[in-house]
């Protein structure tokens, strides 16, 4: 098992929008089961800050993308906690 990490600028992909943010990501590539992840994403964004972010799309540089649902939200700051898994989008292919 690994657990790759990705500390960078991102996109979110939802509500047919994009916000750039920046990101601390953990990952797991587990030997038997689905690639997950969780960590928290940060933007000064205001449109972020107002928008009910329930799930959406994370597009890394280079082109990696994965879902995730928001496990938590602080309210009046542009952060958010996220998990996500996707048979198709493993941390292992996360940019260096």
């Amino acid at each position: 098992m690994s657990s790759p990490v990705y500390l960078g600028p991102a996109t979110i992909l939802a509500s047919g929008q994009e916000f750039p943010v920046e990101v601390e990501l953990t990952g797991d590539v587990p030997v038997v089961g689905l690639p997950s992840w969780t960590g928290a994403l940060y933007t000064a964004d205001a449109r972020f800050a107002t928008a009910t972010l329930r799930r959406g799309r994370l597009r890394l540089p280079g082109g990696w993308e994965g879902g995730f649902a928001v496990m938590r939200t602080i309210l009046g700051v542009s952060t958010v906690w996220v998990r996500g898994n996707d048979l198709e989008a493993s941390p292992a292919d996360w940019p260096a």
